[in-house]
Order: C-alpha cells, then sequence, then structure tokens
C-alpha cells in the first residue's frame, strides 16, 4: 500500500518518511513513531485532533491525514507531502545562496505565509484546537509556495492549560515557562491543579510572532539552551521592559559594530540586517515596521490578553495597502526619518542628508551573486 522512499525528517519521537502510495496515487508523508517512545494516550490526542481538523472541509493551509494505522510497534499516521519541506530548511538554503553583501532573493511574498499562517490557525482556533509548536520547522512549503501548517502532536483541545514546558522554547510564550509562575506551585510533587492556567490561543498567537521574526532575520528573537533558562527568562524582561531597544540591539547594533562614515556605509550595513530578502519585502524600513506591528499585537509579554491575532492582520493589510493611497511625496527619506522616529535610536548619529535606497526587486530563491 505503501513504498518507503527515504526519510525527509528526524525528531525526538518519530521519523518522517517520504512514500508513495498505490491507493491515492500520488506522495505522501509517513509519520512512524515507535510505541515506546509515546504513549497511547498522547497518540490518541494526535489522532483526535487530526479527525477534527479534517472533519470539514480540509483546510488549505493545514497538512491533512490521509490514514492512521498502527500495528506492534510503531503508529503510522499518513500525511499530506509538501515538496519543499519545512521555512526552516528552506531558509538555511536561501542564507547560504546568499551573502550580507549580496543577499539572495526569495520569491514568495511574506503577506501570502502571514495570511496562510494565521488563517490556519484562526481555523484551528474555531475548532477549539491549540496547535501549541508554531515554528519554522512545522510551516511546510509546497511547490506552489503555499504553506500548511503541520506536527499537531502538541495540540489542545482546550483554549486553558497548565501544562507548562510545551513546545520549543525558542518560540514558546513566557506564560508557558513555569519559571515565571509563583514558585509555590511548583515545589517537589506539586498539585498541577492548583497552577495557574494560560490562555493556550493567546499562546499561539506569540509563537506566530517569534516565528515571523525568524522569516524575516534567519535568527531567533529568543535563543536559549536548556541550561540557560533563567537568562531566557531575563531576556523576556529585557524585551518588555523596551522592546524596540531589544530588536534594535539584536538585529540592527551586530551589523552596524564596524560604524559608518557616511549615508553609503551605513545604507550597506543597514542591509546586512537580512541574510536574504522576500520580495514583497524589499524595503529595509517596511522590515521594521512589521517588526512593530508583532511588538504591538502579538508579542505582549506580561499581560496575554493584549495579544491579537485580528489586530496584527488589520495592521499588516494596512501597511501592505499603503503604497496605493500614499502621496508619491512619501519619499525614502520619509521612510529612514520614520525608521529613527519609530525606533527612538539617537538621531545625531544619521549622517546629515541620509537617503535610504531602495533595494533590488527580489526574483522561490535566486543566488545573490
Amino acid at each position: 500500500m505503501y513504498t518507503k522512499l527515504r526519510s525527509i525528517q528526524s525528531g525526538t519521537f518519530s521519523t518522517v518518511y517520504k512514500a508513495w502510495s498505490t491507493t491515492h496515487n500520488r506522495y505522501v508523508a509517513l509519520k512512524i513513531t515507535p510505541k515506546y517512545k509515546t504513549s497511547e494516550a498522547n497518540m490518541k490526542n494526535e489522532y483526535d485532533v487530526m479527525k477534527i481538523l479534517n472533519s470539514c472541509n480540509p483546510h488549505p493551509n493545514i497538512c491533512s491525514m490521509l490514514d492512521f494505522y498502527t500495528d506492534d510497534s510503531y503508529y503510522i499516521m499518513v500525511l499530506e507531502y509538501c515538496e519543499c519541506g519545512d521555512l526552516y530548511d528552506f531558509l538555511d538554503i536561501a542564507k547560504s545562496q546568499g551573502s550580507p553583501s549580496s543577499p539572495s532573493l526569495i520569491q514568495i511574498d511574506m503577506q501570502k505565509i502571514i495570511k496562510q499562517l494565521c488563517s490556519a490557525i484562526s481555523f484551528a482556533h474555531s475548532l477549539g484546537i491549540a496547535h501549541r509548536d508554531i515554528k519554522p520547522e512545522n510551516i511546510l512549503l509546497t511547490i506552489n509556495g503555499d504553506i500548511k501548517l503541520a506536527d499537531w502532536g502538541h495540540a489542545i483541545q482546550s483554549p486553558k492549560s497548565n501544562d507548562f514546558q510545551i513546545g520549543t522554547d525558542n518560540y514558546r510564550a513566557p506564560e508557558t515557562f513555569s519559571g515565571r509562575v509563583s514558585n509555590s506551585c511548583f515545589k517537589k510533587n506539586f498539585d498541577r491543579s492548583s497552577a495557574p492556567l494560560y490562555n493556550t490561543y493567546q499562546a499561539d498567537y506569540w509563537s506566530l510572532g517569534t516565528t515571523i521574526f525568524y522569516l524575516m532575520f534567519g535568527d531567533c528573537l529568543f535563543r536559549v539552551s536548556k541550561s540557560k533558562k533563567v537568562q531566557h527568562l531575563k531576556n523576556f524582561d529585557e524585551f518588555e521592559k523596551d522592546p524596540f531597544a531589544f530588536i534594535y540591539r539584536k538585529y540592527v547594533v551586530p551589523r552596524l559594530s564596524c560604524g559608518y562614515n557616511d549615508e553609503e556605509d551605513l545604507h550597506v550595513s543597514l542591509q546586512h540586517t537580512r541574510q536574504y530578502i522576500w520580495q514583497d519585502l524589499p524595503d529595509i524600513y517596511d522590515v521594521f515596521h512589521l517588526c512593530k506591528i508583532m511588538v504591538d499585537t502579538l508579542l505582549k509579554v506580561s499581560n496575554a490578553k493584549e495579544r491579537s491575532m485580528e489586530n496584527f492582520i488589520n495592521e499588516v493589510d494596512s501597511a501592505w495597502n499603503k503604497d496605493s493611497s500614499m502621496d508619491s511625496c512619501f519619499s525614502y527619506q520619509n521612510k529612514i526619518d520614520l525608521f529613527w522616529e519609530q525606533w527612538s535610536v539617537n538621531t545625531e548619529t544619521v549622517p546629515a542628508k541620509f537617503q535610504l535606497k531602495n533595494f533590488e526587486k527580489p526574483c522561490l530563491i535566486q543566488d545573490g551573486k
């Protein structure tokens, strides 16, 4: 019925293979999980989630389950196959084909990816399902440049949870780290029923924001090793205190470390904040304006209730459609002035008469050389 062709991805709990299905007459992905690596309850949860997601018309941006079966040793989930792999590996290729002075060019619209990802998340939430592990590795890319949200193994059928340490640290919301919760709840053999609940949908919004940051810069907004979770929580506090300064220090300052003497030097340094360019984000001002939208709508640290994917989408739509309504006199000089004003950077460091030159119109990936 299925012929395994090659391994595509191997994780902690399962291995995914590309396979040919004689039943469906198409390529499929086989997610094979050894029974000793997971519990029957966990597997049933993932199966139930996938059945619910497929119960109506399958969402075009969610990776569908086509079949499921088991034997004495393995659980086998048959899934849609996406030709271009996941976005993490895709961006690795983009980075390898360019250089800081000549970024590779991605012929896919970031706006399209954002809208499709938000549509998939909204659809799941409307069915009472939170993903809880949104990250580039779990976003698959088709040959047509469409995305499919995959790997629902950590999903939960509830808007509330007190499960901590679920998901991937670099993309998890602050409230899902037990270190940000009262220590009295986390003594040895603590009663989980006494632990506070967090909103799983709002946690997904945070992961959406940090995922988009990775897609833009190829580097996680927050990065943590297992031995440095205390430092990771400190990063949240610093980000909450001044998110724009935090982002500026992380993504801009390292590229300006050599200094600059004139506007051309600064233009080149700002260009080095990216190793690749999305075709609808050729202008560095627009990149950082999108950062601000995410900070304002998705990346609220202490008050998760203020996160809103709806507001995020509305502001993104407004930003992308601005050119059609803007006066032609809105020049790149205006854009760079707004950039320095918006990000509270010392304007005395900006050369007089500085002009932000437009990048070339990018063209799936082209070599930057």
